[in-house]
């Protein structure tokens, strides 16, 4: 037995030593965990606001180009309610016209309008 003692202090002091390595990197192991586990919590809270504020500004930017396709709708309209205006105006126009040219009176003024004046 005395010829095996320094062998089983040596496996004894190995397996204390192995012991205490696996327990202080388990333990070291748990609190890396956790520390991970915070800063991606923190990360993933980061991330999130991140994304609130990304999407509030497409809604606005969405926002304001709706509000500028609606003006732009607007003011075709507007432009074709004038475009219909002067073309209605000068079809009125024009049919005042021939209404007038067919009076024998107004045939008259137009010839006396548009004659050379004689005087001298």
């Amino acid at each position: 037995m005395k010829e095996y003692l320094p062998y089983i202090v040596s496996i004894i002091v190995a397996v204390i030593t192995g012991l205490t390595s696996y327990f202080a990197a388990a333990k070291k192991s748990k609190t890396d965990l956790k520390a991970l586990q915070e800063s991606n919590a923190h990360e993933i809270s980061r991330l999130m606001e991140q994304h609130k504020l990304d999407i509030d500004s497409l809604e606005r930017k969405h926002q304001m180009e709706i509000e500028k396709m609606e003006l732009e709708h607007r003011h075709q309209l507007e432009l074709k309610e004038k475009e219909m205006e002067n073309a209605l105006g000068g079809q009125l126009f024009t049919s005042m016209m021939d209404a007038a040219m067919k009076t024998p009176e107004a045939r008259q003024a137009m010839g006396q309008a548009f004659r050379p004046s004689k005087k001298k």
